[in-house]
Parts: C-alpha cells; structure tokens; sequence
C-alpha cells in the first residue's frame, strides 16, 4: 500500500507540474490573459488525468487483468496500454473541462478546436509519465531514489534479512516440460508473487535462473514480522493458483526458502548496467539455508539468530531442524523452521516434488 500510494503521489505532482506549464503556454500562444487561472486550471487537469491514469494502473495491476497484460510479449502488452492510456485522456479531459468551465458553448468550442492540441500534450506527457514509472519499476523504486542521490556511490554497511526462493524440483521439471515450457512456468510463478513482495515492503534483487533474491531492511522484532507474513502469503497465492499450473503446465510449484540476516556491504557496481550490489556472509547463510531445505526435506530453514530478531505472526511458530556448523563458520548454526498453527512445518514438501 506504501508503494502504491508512493507512485499515485509521484504522478500526481507531475501530472500538476506539467499541466501548469501547458497552461501557461497555451495561454501566451492563444493570447487569453487569464493570469493566475491558466496555470491553476492546467494543474488542475493535469492533477484530474493524472489520478485518474493511476487509479486505472493500480485497479489493473492488482486484478486479474493485471497478471494477463504482464504475461503478454512486448508489442501486445504496449499497445494495451497505449489504448488504455488514450482512453484515459480522453474522459479525464473531456470531464475536467466540463467540471471548470461548466459552459456548453465553450465545451463544444474547446472540442472541435482545443481538444486536438490537448489531447496530444497530454498524451505525449503520458508516455513520459510512463516511461519515468517504467523505470522505477525496473530499478526499483527505493534503489531509483538512491541512485539520483547518490546514496550508494560509496560502498556503505546495512543491516538486512535476505531470502533466498529457488523453484523445487526445478530439474524434474525442465526434464519433463523441455527449457522453454519450464522457463513459462517460472517467469508465471515469479509474476504471481510479485505483487505479495511489494505489498509486505519486500525488495527484489534478481532472478538467477529458477532462484529469486530478495531481502527486507532490518526493522526490529516487529517490523520484521512483514518478512514472515510474505513467506506465509506467497504459500497462499501459490496454493490459489495450484488448479492454472496443474491444467496448464501438469505440475503445482512451489519454493523453498533460505532466510538469513545481518550487515552487508551496498554499492554501486557497472557502468553500462549500474547495479545496487550486495555482498557478505550474510548472503552465504542464507544460500546455506536454502541447501539445507532440499536436505530436510522442508520449504523454510532460518538460523536462530535471525529468529530472535522477527516477531512471529499469530499462529506461526519455529521448531528446530538442526544444529551444524556451515561451511567456512567455527561456531555451530541452529536451523529452524517455520510451522503452522497446528504444528506442522510451513507448506511442508510433498513426495512428488523431492527432486530437485
């Protein structure tokens, strides 16, 4: 919700922006001295296209319709949004005309003459618009931001829990679906929990083949607890969706998940492809964890001192795994993992899926 309230903001402001400036232009072009009221009025217009693009965006990207424009190649899912976008315009100008002038005369003079060179613009600044959100998408928000100002251009130390999700049984899979079909799947599996990563304040790195990393900023005990709420709800999401995998694709996905926390160091990294890198043992612990899923045959292992530092959500509960000592480490590691209200381990693994 904090994200998505984020973006709807960033639009709005620059819906505002760039409708006072066109409102100041068109007002010196068109010779009208209406002061104060041209860019007032193109802000105001600019603020009703804008909320009314992103209300539009959030109702699709949360629904349905969402999941099936992002499964869509390249060329079909833009020209979708190209039509959307149009449409969009078009009531969003045409209302806030009527709603500010409120005269008949003016309206229908404004539509065979105004509404071109409106409508244009606006769509023009649409693209713009998408383009900036397209890309924040793509870097992330958070790491877009730390990027313009320059947060990380120096290597820095933070404290962050990180999950480590690979695909189980993802050789049996690829064996029986072929590389192409197997990639379909993973890229519909990785889509299907997007949304449930950002709703819960989740940052995602990267996809290394059938593996997705990601990690949550250290909040304390009970900030932490979003972590937890994720894993929890992307079992939910992956169970809601078993009947599509199973008709499309003869099999249910599902993940298993290292968890691990502690400092790591963040920077910069590339030029031609810049990258917020991280690196430490704490990524080792994890990627640990996850190794220790496939040995015992469970979906979740975290070690006990990032344990100690989440607050449980209402039901959920850590029963101890093992206690080892990883590769590279002298002291000794406890595993847990995570179980459910009646004590059994979290979306435990079944027979069928034991290859990996």
């Amino acid at each position: 919700m904090k994200r998505t309230f984020g973006s709807f903001v960033f639009v709005l402001v620059a819906g505002a922006i760039i409708g006072a400036l066109y409102g100041l232009m068109m007002n010196e072009i068109l010779d009208r001295n209406w002061g104060l009221k041209a860019p007032i009025r193109g802000a105001v217009r600019g603020m009703a296209v804008a909320s009314v693009a992103v209300a539009l965006e959030v109702w699709i990207s949360n629904s349905a319709i969402g999941r099936w424009q992002r499964s869509l190649k390249f060329r079909r899912g833009v020209a979708l949004r190209v039509a959307i976008t149009c449409l969009i315009i078009y009531v969003a100008l045409a209302g806030s005309h009527i709603v500010l002038i409120g005269d008949r005369d003016v309206y229908v003079d404004w539509i065979q003459n105004g509404f071109g060179p409106d409508f244009l613009f606006a769509l023009l600044a649409a693209v713009v618009v998408q383009i900036l959100l397209q890309a924040r998408r793509l870097i992330g928000g958070r790491t877009l931001t730390y990027f313009i100002l320059g947060r990380y251009a120096r290597p820095t130390e933070e404290c962050r829990i990180f999950v480590l999700a690979d695909l189980r049984g993802s050789t049996a899979i690829t064996e029986t679906l072929g590389d192409q079909k197997a990639l379909e799947l993973i890229t519909g599996v990785f889509l299907d929990i997007d949304a449930t990563i950002k709703k819960h304040r989740g940052v995602i790195h990267n996809y290394v083949g059938d593996e997705i990393i990601m990690s949550w900023l250290d909040r304390g005990a009970d900030g932490n607890m979003q972590l937890l709420q994720c894993i929890d709800e992307i079992f939910q999401v992956l169970a809601a969706r078993q009947g599509h995998y199973l008709a499309k694709f003869g099999v249910a996905p599902s993940l298993r998940m290292g968890i691990a926390g502690g400092p790591v160091a963040v920077g910069e990294c590339g030029w031609e492809k810049r990258q917020v890198v991280y690196i430490g043992d704490t990524i080792n612990k994890a990627k640990r964890m996850q190794e220790a899923c496939k040995a015992h045959d469970l979906s979740v292992i975290l070690d006990a001192e990032t344990a100690q530092g989440m607050t449980l959500p209402m039901g959920m509960g850590v029963t101890p795994v093992e206690q080892t000592t990883l590769r590279g480490r002298a002291n000794a590691t406890q595993m847990l993992t995570l179980t459910a209200p009646d004590g059994s381990a979290l979306e435990a693994l079944t027979p069928e899926s034991k290859t990996a």
